[in-house]
């Protein structure tokens, strides 16, 4: 009987040093990915001015007070909801006043949207006592997404940017003022 007990508090504590193994496992994982966020930044900030890192090839495209870039393989279309193109993305500038139904066709594989924010937007869009984070000396609020789709409230620049598709997070990290 002795021994049983033994075996079991041995047993015990082989099972919470496995426990605790992992837990230490999936904690340096989750550290690892902070980190590799962090240092994949595509931005340099001096003390007086950001530069913004755009890749070779990209072009630069301003919608009122904002830039951004997308590569030069991409469509660019005004004041349409409707990302119909043969392009591996498109890069939407404003949306009109009543939005179109788009066909189910030819969607590329990513689709940057940016709209202007209205007054009633720009105050219901950003949670109360949220914090934003910078992105290229700009103060982005960062909305509800998914793994392929990022929503951004921007309200220093009066403008909300809406990214899907595997490109979509790069291009949205180009952002800067115009």
């Amino acid at each position: 009987m002795l021994q049983d007990s033994k075996r079991m508090k041995a047993e015990d504590g082989r099972a919470y040093s496995r426990t605790r193994r992992a837990q230490w496992f999936l904690l340096s994982l989750a550290v690892l990915a902070l980190l590799g966020a962090a240092c994949s930044s595509s931005t340099t900030a001096s003390s007086t001015t950001t530069t913004v890192s755009i890749p070779s090839g990209w072009k630069t495209y301003t919608y009122g007070k904002m830039a951004i870039a997308v590569p030069s393989s991409w469509a660019v279309k005004h004041d349409t909801n409707c990302p119909n193109a043969p392009a591996p993305g498109t890069l939407l500038l404003g949306l009109p006043a009543v939005l179109s139904y788009c066909a189910a066709f030819q969607y590329p594989a990513s689709v940057v949207t940016v709209s202007q924010l209205s007054t009633e937007t720009s105050t219901t869009s950003v949670p109360a006592g949220e914090k934003p984070v910078t992105i290229n000396g700009v103060p982005v609020y960062v909305g509800f997404g998914s793994p392929t789709m990022l929503q951004w409230t921007v309200p220093s620049l009066d403008v909300q940017i809406i990214g899907a598709g595997p490109d979509s997070n790069e291009v949205l990290h180009t952002l800067h003022k115009a």
